[in-house]
């Protein structure tokens, strides 16, 4: 093994990435792209962008980063010794608040003023609800996924059982 593979602060080899989080991380990244190549191509050829085309790519960009900081937390906080069922259960509880995320829009902020520049605080307003629902939607399908790796008993740990430990993500 050359030094290349191993961990940069230890200098021992990496952690082995079980293989079902690996394919789910996969996975994620394969529909970002998926999602990423259907803008791109559309907007090669002059097309509008639906809401909900752009909704599916950021909800899916998000939960690819989502899994693919977990794979990297688990490789390397810890000096790479993190076991996948503790970094599965760090995650779910710092991503598990984003399912009550979806506040309205502040009503000083979304009161519509008239003209070309009162049109950015309204619709900033809505673009910001429509990120936390973004963020909202991504969390469901984060936790569902986190479930098929580790028992319910240990993704619904306390966030007081990671403490001290959030910063590292």
């Amino acid at each position: 093994m050359n030094n290349a593979q191993r961990h940069p602060a230890t200098g021992a080899p990496p952690a082995q990435v079980p293989a079902a989080l690996q394919a789910i991380t996969e996975q994620a990244r394969q529909t970002w792209q998926r999602h990423l190549d259907d803008i791109v191509r559309r907007l090669g050829r002059g097309e509008r962008l639906t809401a909900e085309q752009i909704f599916d790519t950021l909800r899916a960009q998000t939960v690819c980063t989502w899994w693919r900081l977990l794979v990297r937390h688990l490789e390397y906080a810890d000096g790479g010794g993190l076991r996948p069922a503790q970094a599965v259960a760090r995650f779910v509880s710092w991503i598990t608040p984003y399912l009550d995320d979806p506040t309205p829009p502040e009503s000083s902020r979304a009161a519509h003023a008239g003209g070309q520049d009162g049109e950015l605080e309204p619709a900033l307003a809505h673009l910001d609800h429509s990120l936390a629902l973004i963020r909202q939607g991504a969390a469901r399908t984060f936790l569902a996924q986190a479930e098929t790796l580790v028992p319910a008993s240990i993704t619904k740990q306390s966030p007081s059982a990671s403490a001290g430990q959030e910063a590292t993500a």
